[in-house]
């Protein structure tokens, strides 16, 4: 992946990476996403209705399973995501089997923007001060 991109869409990834894991993610994403791109993002969603491991990450790495994939909350989303701008965060609309769009509520769908950098300094997201 060269990049830069002005849009890099997650639909399922994150939620399967364990938590040693969003380092090289956040990573990957400072290096392919253009100042003022979007990731769009799909991750399963914690509480009720939600779907994938709610344990904390010391118990993931305790048990040493992710157990399908991590179910996540909106604000560890926002917490992981927190260099980027929250565009929308919301859960996903359940559509019926006889529609031609796809929607399940289990799911958070997410847009987030990076910011644009000032007079062409860009450096990763994670390295502004």
């Amino acid at each position: 992946m060269s990049g830069p991109y002005d849009l890099v869409v997650d639909s399922g990834c994150f939620h399967h990476l364990p938590p040693h894991r969003r380092v090289s993610y956040l990573a990957l994403l400072d290096r392919v996403l253009a100042p003022g791109g979007h990731l769009a993002l799909t991750s399963f969603a914690a509480g009720e209705r939600g779907m994938g491991s709610e344990r904390t990450d010391a118990e993931l790495y305790r048990e040493r399973e992710l157990q399908g994939g991590l179910a996540h909350t909106p604000a560890s989303l926002r917490w992981v995501f927190s260099d980027l701008v929250e565009v929308e965060l919301r859960r996903m609309r359940e559509e019926p089997p006889e529609s031609a769009l796809f929607g399940v509520p289990f799911l958070w769908t997410a847009l987030f923007r990076r910011g644009a950098a000032a007079s062409g300094d860009v450096r990763p997201v994670h390295d502004r001060a």
